[in-house]
């Protein structure tokens, strides 16, 4: 039954097998193979999901960045447990992730910010992310504002706006195989720190 698809190759890091995965969908995937769902918990305890853009990784964990006034701002400082999922409809390939959430140095937010686009930076400043929008052209008319103070001067990052890592501590690999027997591919990280992993049923 698994003989058209070959079974997923375990490694001592599953960092290392992320990079790989993610160099196949970066070649195959046609939009976006670093959107990946983020799943934050209120404070009311209700589930929220939303898709943000993976902007590096490492051993560390996975960066991304956020208006913290935003929705998923407030969650993420009220409660640091988060979930990640990549899904690659173009490789048939799948990747969980379970982990705990810190902001990452003032520095490093600096320093993405200033390599985005003049556009995608006066938008940061131009919009309050999540809030109430009546009307589009208040919008409008911020980014008109945004742009005449910064006009000829460098656009510095708002102190609102910053970057996340998730560190994780499980990370699941999941990958289509006919019938539905999916092959799936389960790390956790011990105390001691080293990752010990499980293949599980589909």
């Amino acid at each position: 039954m698994t003989e058209k698809r070959d079974l997923i190759n375990s490694l001592a890091e599953p960092i290392d097998l992320f990079k790989l995965w993610f160099e196949e969908a970066s070649q195959n995937e046609i939009n976006d193979p670093n959107a990946m769902n983020l799943s934050t918990i209120s404070n009311d305890l209700k589930p929220n999901s939303r898709m943000v853009l993976l902007k590096n990784f490492n051993k560390k964990g996975f960066v991304f960045y956020s208006n913290l006034t935003s929705k998923k701002g407030l969650a993420i400082l009220n409660n640091p447990n988060v979930a990640l999922n990549f899904h690659w409809k173009s490789v048939l390939k799948q990747v969980r992730i379970e982990g705990k959430i810190h902001k990452i140095s003032e520095k490093e937010s600096d320093e993405y910010f200033q390599s985005r686009d003049e556009e995608s930076k006066i938008g940061a400043w131009a919009s309050k992310q999540s809030s109430v929008l009546s009307n589009r052209q208040i919008l409008e008319e911020n980014i008109s504002y945004y742009k005449k103070k910064f006009k000829d001067k460098l656009i510095t990052r708002p102190t609102y706006w910053a970057g996340f890592r998730v560190m994780p501590n499980l990370i699941e690999f999941w990958k289509d195989m006919p019938f539905r027997l999916h092959d799936r591919l389960e790390y956790r990280r011990e105390d001691n720190n080293k990752w010990v992993f499980n293949r599980l049923y589909p």
